[in-house]
């Protein structure tokens, strides 16, 4: 077995400089002379920043509109609104919530009255049941009708009898 050979802090990032200075051939040779992976040599670039090459200002290029421009100097992007399809959809948000408010006052209404009417149908209802139940207590029953006249009322069916044995 092979002993592995370390390297010092110093030793890494000159051998990062130089295999990151060139492109992944470089590396890979970098890597084969001093026997380690290229996995490790791109580990070393990244610890010690050896990516960060210095290119000559002619290289590097930055194109900027007159609108960039504008904003960077205002320091904040400009709107540019749409002003029709703004008015569209704000005209349309609120046709909608006036067509919603209104199906739901008629929902309310048509239930309304449906309960109203069920209501008045079953206190009529009530009300004339209520009228046949004091008239059939009348009609069963003794009591005085006029104290004056001297008027009495007896049960209807004792009335029947008096009259058909008379």
């Amino acid at each position: 077995m092979s002993k592995k050979k370390t390297f010092t802090e110093e030793e890494k990032a000159a051998i990062a400089k130089q295999a990151a200075s060139g492109g992944d051939e470089t590396i890979r040779e970098a890597a084969e002379k001093h026997g380690v992976t290229i996995e490790q040599i791109k580990l070393w670039i990244r610890e010690s920043n050896a990516s960060d090459v210095e290119y000559a200002e002619d290289e590097v290029s930055l194109e900027a509109t007159e609108d960039f421009e504008k904003s960077v100097t205002y320091g904040a992007t400009f709107d540019n609104l749409n002003f029709r399809r703004l008015t569209f959809w704000s005209a349309f948000g609120t046709l909608t919530m006036i067509l919603f408010i209104v199906a739901i006052y008629f929902m309310h209404d048509f239930t309304k009255s449906g309960a109203t009417q069920q209501r008045s149908q079953e206190s009529l209802f009530f009300d004339i049941e209520e009228i046949q139940q004091r008239d059939r207590a009348t009609l069963e029953s003794f009591g005085v009708v006029d104290p004056d006249e001297g008027i009495y009322r007896i049960p209807i069916d004792s009335a029947i009898t008096i009259i058909a044995t008379d």
